[in-house]
Protein backbone atom coordinates (compact mmCIF):
# COMPACT_ATOMS: atom_id res chain seq x y z
CA UNK A 1 0.00 0.00 0.00
CA UNK A 2 1.21 3.12 -0.65
CA UNK A 3 2.24 5.51 2.03
CA UNK A 4 2.37 8.87 0.92
CA UNK A 5 0.92 11.40 3.29
CA UNK A 6 1.88 11.15 7.08
CA UNK A 7 -0.34 12.60 10.25
CA UNK A 8 -3.48 13.41 8.80
CA UNK A 9 -5.40 10.00 8.74
CA UNK A 10 -5.64 10.82 4.85
CA UNK A 11 -8.00 9.00 2.56
CA UNK A 12 -6.30 5.98 0.77
CA UNK A 13 -7.81 7.71 -2.94
CA UNK A 14 -5.14 10.86 -1.69
CA UNK A 15 -2.24 8.91 -0.40
CA UNK A 16 -2.21 6.92 -3.85
CA UNK A 17 -2.39 10.65 -6.07
CA UNK A 18 0.31 12.28 -3.59
CA UNK A 19 2.45 8.74 -4.46
CA UNK A 20 2.08 9.06 -7.74
CA UNK A 21 3.37 12.39 -7.75
CA UNK A 22 6.51 11.52 -5.38
CA UNK A 23 4.94 13.82 -3.12
CA UNK A 24 4.96 13.09 1.00
CA UNK A 25 3.02 15.31 3.21
CA UNK A 26 3.84 15.57 6.91
CA UNK A 27 0.96 16.53 8.98
CA UNK A 28 1.09 16.88 13.13
CA UNK A 29 3.47 16.00 15.93
CA UNK A 30 5.29 13.54 14.11
CA UNK A 31 5.53 10.10 16.32
CA UNK A 32 7.48 7.19 15.56
CA UNK A 33 5.33 5.86 13.54
CA UNK A 34 4.30 8.69 11.10
CA UNK A 35 8.36 9.23 11.56
CA UNK A 36 9.11 5.23 9.88
CA UNK A 37 6.27 5.69 7.68
CA UNK A 38 7.85 9.06 6.17
CA UNK A 39 11.20 7.89 5.62
CA UNK A 40 10.03 4.45 3.86
CA UNK A 41 7.88 6.44 1.91
CA UNK A 42 11.01 8.89 1.23
CA UNK A 43 13.53 5.59 0.64
CA UNK A 44 11.14 4.08 -1.67
CA UNK A 45 10.83 7.38 -3.33
CA UNK A 46 14.55 7.40 -3.82
CA UNK A 47 15.02 3.78 -5.09
CA UNK A 48 12.28 4.11 -7.56
CA UNK A 49 13.19 6.35 -9.90
CA UNK A 50 15.21 10.10 -10.54
CA UNK A 51 13.09 12.93 -10.53
CA UNK A 52 12.24 15.19 -7.86
CA UNK A 53 11.10 14.35 -4.72
CA UNK A 54 8.62 16.90 -2.61
CA UNK A 55 7.66 17.19 0.71
CA UNK A 56 5.17 19.18 1.66
CA UNK A 57 5.58 20.16 5.52
CA UNK A 58 2.17 21.59 7.28
CA UNK A 59 1.66 22.23 10.98
CA UNK A 60 4.70 19.88 11.85
CA UNK A 61 6.28 19.61 14.89
CA UNK A 62 9.01 16.60 15.66
CA UNK A 63 10.78 15.90 18.57
CA UNK A 64 15.34 15.11 18.00
CA UNK A 65 14.41 11.83 17.35
CA UNK A 66 12.30 11.99 14.66
CA UNK A 67 13.85 15.35 13.14
CA UNK A 68 16.90 13.31 13.15
CA UNK A 69 15.98 10.46 12.14
CA UNK A 70 14.60 12.14 8.46
CA UNK A 71 16.80 14.18 8.23
CA UNK A 72 19.35 11.20 7.93
CA UNK A 73 16.89 9.64 5.34
CA UNK A 74 16.98 12.75 3.08
CA UNK A 75 20.49 13.26 3.26
CA UNK A 76 21.16 9.55 1.59
CA UNK A 77 18.77 10.45 -1.14
CA UNK A 78 20.41 10.86 -4.35
CA UNK A 79 16.95 12.22 -6.35
CA UNK A 80 16.51 16.37 -6.19
CA UNK A 81 14.31 16.75 -3.22
CA UNK A 82 12.03 20.28 -3.55
CA UNK A 83 10.86 21.03 0.40
CA UNK A 84 7.42 23.16 0.45
CA UNK A 85 6.14 24.30 3.87
CA UNK A 86 2.29 25.64 4.23
CA UNK A 87 0.80 26.54 7.25
CA UNK A 88 3.30 26.29 10.40
CA UNK A 89 6.66 24.41 10.91
CA UNK A 90 7.45 24.26 14.23
CA UNK A 91 10.70 23.10 16.70
CA UNK A 92 13.74 20.92 14.94
CA UNK A 93 11.53 20.11 12.21
CA UNK A 94 12.45 23.32 10.90
CA UNK A 95 15.63 21.53 9.90
CA UNK A 96 13.86 19.02 7.70
CA UNK A 97 14.55 22.19 5.48
CA UNK A 98 18.38 21.92 5.29
CA UNK A 99 19.11 18.89 2.96
CA UNK A 100 16.87 20.46 0.16
CA UNK A 101 17.87 21.47 -2.99
CA UNK A 102 14.73 23.73 -3.32
CA UNK A 103 13.22 25.27 -0.17
CA UNK A 104 9.60 27.01 -0.41
CA UNK A 105 6.74 28.46 1.25
CA UNK A 106 3.25 29.37 1.24
CA UNK A 107 2.85 33.45 1.65
CA UNK A 108 1.29 32.32 5.21
CA UNK A 109 3.50 30.10 6.62
CA UNK A 110 5.37 30.30 9.37
CA UNK A 111 8.37 29.53 11.35
CA UNK A 112 8.72 28.59 15.07
CA UNK A 113 12.45 28.65 16.37
CA UNK A 114 12.08 26.59 19.75
CA UNK A 115 13.81 23.77 21.52
CA UNK A 116 12.07 20.92 21.98
CA UNK A 117 11.10 19.95 25.53
CA UNK A 118 11.79 15.95 26.82
CA UNK A 119 10.73 13.94 29.75
CA UNK A 120 12.63 11.04 31.32
CA UNK A 121 12.26 8.59 34.45
CA UNK A 122 14.58 6.63 36.19
CA UNK A 123 17.88 5.99 37.93
CA UNK A 124 19.65 9.52 38.26
CA UNK A 125 22.45 8.15 35.94
CA UNK A 126 20.12 7.21 33.31
CA UNK A 127 18.32 10.73 33.76
CA UNK A 128 21.57 12.30 32.82
CA UNK A 129 22.68 10.17 30.20
CA UNK A 130 19.43 10.94 28.56
CA UNK A 131 19.68 14.28 28.82
CA UNK A 132 23.02 14.58 27.66
CA UNK A 133 22.00 12.62 24.51
CA UNK A 134 19.02 14.70 23.99
CA UNK A 135 21.84 17.78 24.28
CA UNK A 136 24.07 16.19 21.76
CA UNK A 137 21.41 15.81 19.23
CA UNK A 138 19.61 19.17 19.71
CA UNK A 139 23.23 20.99 18.75
CA UNK A 140 23.62 18.98 15.63
CA UNK A 141 20.16 19.84 14.53
CA UNK A 142 20.55 23.28 15.43
CA UNK A 143 23.76 23.28 13.16
CA UNK A 144 22.40 21.87 10.43
CA UNK A 145 19.86 24.94 10.52
CA UNK A 146 22.84 27.66 11.17
CA UNK A 147 24.43 26.03 8.18
CA UNK A 148 21.76 26.16 5.59
CA UNK A 149 20.91 29.69 6.81
CA UNK A 150 24.74 31.17 6.49
CA UNK A 151 24.25 31.90 10.49
CA UNK A 152 26.23 30.85 13.50
CA UNK A 153 25.09 28.31 15.36
CA UNK A 154 24.82 30.73 18.61
CA UNK A 155 22.16 32.86 16.82
CA UNK A 156 20.41 29.51 16.20
CA UNK A 157 20.33 28.39 19.89
CA UNK A 158 19.32 31.80 21.05
CA UNK A 159 16.54 32.21 18.27
CA UNK A 160 15.40 28.94 19.26
CA UNK A 161 14.95 29.80 23.29
CA UNK A 162 13.44 32.85 22.97
CA UNK A 163 11.19 31.05 20.86
CA UNK A 164 11.36 33.56 18.07
CA UNK A 165 8.37 33.15 15.26
CA UNK A 166 8.80 34.04 11.91
CA UNK A 167 5.95 34.93 8.98
CA UNK A 168 7.68 33.76 5.20
CA UNK A 169 9.21 36.79 4.17
CA UNK A 170 11.14 36.95 7.93
CA UNK A 171 11.64 33.28 7.21
CA UNK A 172 13.48 33.90 3.39
CA UNK A 173 15.90 36.88 4.82
CA UNK A 174 17.33 34.63 7.81
CA UNK A 175 17.98 31.86 5.29
CA UNK A 176 15.42 29.56 6.05
CA UNK A 177 13.89 29.25 2.21
CA UNK A 178 14.79 30.56 -0.64
CA UNK A 179 11.41 31.33 -1.65
CA UNK A 180 7.85 32.22 -1.24
CA UNK A 181 5.40 30.38 -4.00
CA UNK A 182 1.85 31.08 -4.86
CA UNK A 183 0.85 34.61 -4.06
CA UNK A 184 -2.27 35.62 -5.96
CA UNK A 185 -3.65 39.18 -6.62
CA UNK A 186 -6.13 40.16 -5.29
CA UNK A 187 -7.53 42.91 -7.76
CA UNK A 188 -7.65 40.33 -10.13
CA UNK A 189 -4.84 41.94 -12.05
Amino acid sequence: MPVASVGTGSPDWLAERLFDKRIVSLTGRLDAEATNRAAASLALFDASGDDEVQVWLHGVDADVDAAATLLDTLDLMGVPLHVHCRGDVRGVAVALLAPADRRTAAAHATFHLREPRTSCTGPASDVAIAAEQHEQQLRRLQQRIADSCGRPLDTVIGDMREHRILTADEARDYGLIDTITGARSVDGA
